[in-house]
């Protein structure tokens, strides 16, 4: 989670938080009650039940316009047929001091959900479960998923040892792990960065020093464009607004696969960028790497709602789902110094 940009923000964000906290603690109570066996015993009810009351704890309904936005810009096809069929547990959980709060991606969740719960039933790719209960990870329950997708999540989810043992293991056996912008910011809270080092490793960068370009327009530079995971691009560099994160991992690409970067010379000056950062101005925003036997995606764009109406985007992220789950070949070879 990024610092704060001023006082102002910092206080409204407060004022949020505390309007809601009720709230929320009233939902994740009863969200414990109908966890585990309930699953077990009808998956399709307390999945249709669970999606709603995540709906409400983030606090709005996707409006029909957003709706149907996201629905002309959703795959017909997906790029690959499943080999089996498969299930991935979404959450968007948002933690602050281990309580919940709302994360400053908080009103994108319910459209990025939306776009995830369509390109799964209009493609058949894979069947998404909404759920924010840590209990989902315990290694009975985690198990029944083909990939864990972390939607704008953010703040330390939780500190039980088995459950991050169980996170860990499961993508390392060989499932996969789907994080969307603010992901990259989970197990992190300002202003100790690292809370949990093997979960940035696992993702493949620990998010720091805030964000260097907040809104503006960015121009994304696909870095391979023969991927699969990139076939929606065309090949041809693009231009985007939204937010973005930077790291502070001196070495980023000897461990990941670079899809899409900031091109820094093609985009405006930034906010604010770290000494590590400033040597090699390298600022990825898409790529996947493998851990273990297991298969990661992570994109930076995601902050605003607008990225997932964009059909290319959308593409993109079915691509990348896809391959997280097992599904979709692609190269996934560290760079090295590939590009740069």
């Amino acid at each position: 989670m990024n610092a704060p940009t001023t006082l102002h923000e910092d206080l409204e964000d407060a004022k949020r938080t505390k309007q809601r906290s009720h709230e929320i603690s009233s939902w994740s109570s009863w969200l414990r009650g109908v966890r585990v066996a309930a699953v077990g015993r009808a998956p399709t009810l307390v999945c249709v039940i669970v999606a709603l009351c995540c709906a409400s704890v983030h606090g709005q309904e996707i409006q029909p316009e957003q709706k149907a936005r996201v629905d002309a810009a959703v795959p017909r096809k997906a790029p690959a047929k499943p080999r089996q069929p498969r299930r991935m547990l979404v959450t968007n959980l948002s933690m602050r001091d281990g309580k919940p709060a709302r994360g400053s991606s908080a009103a994108t969740i319910p459209v990025g959900n939306y776009a995830i719960q369509q390109m799964g039933k209009v493609t058949g790719a894979y069947e998404p479960v909404f759920n924010d209960d840590v209990e989902m990870f315990r290694p009975a329950n985690i198990k029944q998923f083909d990939a864990i997708c972390f939607n704008n999540t953010v703040g330390v989810l939780f500190d039980d040892p088995e459950l991050r043992a169980s996170l860990l293991g499961f993508i390392e056996s060989g499932k996969g792990f789907i994080g969307i912008h603010d992901a990259i910011a989970t197990f992190v809270q300002y202003p100790k960065y690292d809370q949990w080092p093997e979960f940035g490793r696992m993702v493949g960068a620990t998010e720091n020093g805030g964000h260097p370009w907040n809104g503006e327009v960015m121009t994304m530079k696909v870095e391979d464009p023969r991927n699969p995971i990139n076939a929606a691009f065309g090949g041809k560099d693009f231009q985007i607004a939204d937010q973005a994160f930077q790291f502070q991992e001196p070495v980023l690409r000897d461990h990941m696969h670079v899809l899409l970067r900031i091109d820094p010379e093609k985009t405006g000056a930034p906010r604010r960028i770290l000494p590590v950062r400033k040597e090699d101005m390298d600022f990825p925003m898409s790529w996947i790497r493998r851990q273990g036997k297991g298969r990661v995606f992570y994109t930076g764009l995601g902050h605003g709602p607008d990225v997932f109406s964009n059909a290319a985007m959308l593409e993109h992220l079915l691509a990348g789902i896809q391959y997280a789950l097992g599904d979709l070949a692609a190269n996934d070879a560290p760079d090295g110094d590939r590009g740069r």
